[in-house]
């Protein structure tokens, strides 16, 4: 689809791009492909779980930081 408008880029953004163009190493996008299939994460998940049982449920969601505005 072609989109008629696409929001104003600001000064900084084409600045930022610029500067981090180069940041990203060969091995970054052997490690997206591996990320990206889920089938391996299931399976290391699980994999995980059996190594240790109550690792799922015992800790429980992280508590939010103290600092956070949004709260």
């Amino acid at each position: 689809m072609i989109e008629m408008r696409r929001a104003q880029l600001s000064f900084g953004d084409g600045l930022i791009a610029a500067e981090i163009g180069d940041l990203r190493e060969p091995w970054m996008a052997h490690a997206d492909a591996v990320l990206a299939d889920e089938t391996l994460l299931a399976t290391v998940y699980e994999a995980l779980a059996k190594r240790h049982p109550k690792s799922r449920s015992a800790a429980g969601p992280a508590p939010r930081p103290r600092w956070c505005c949004a709260c």
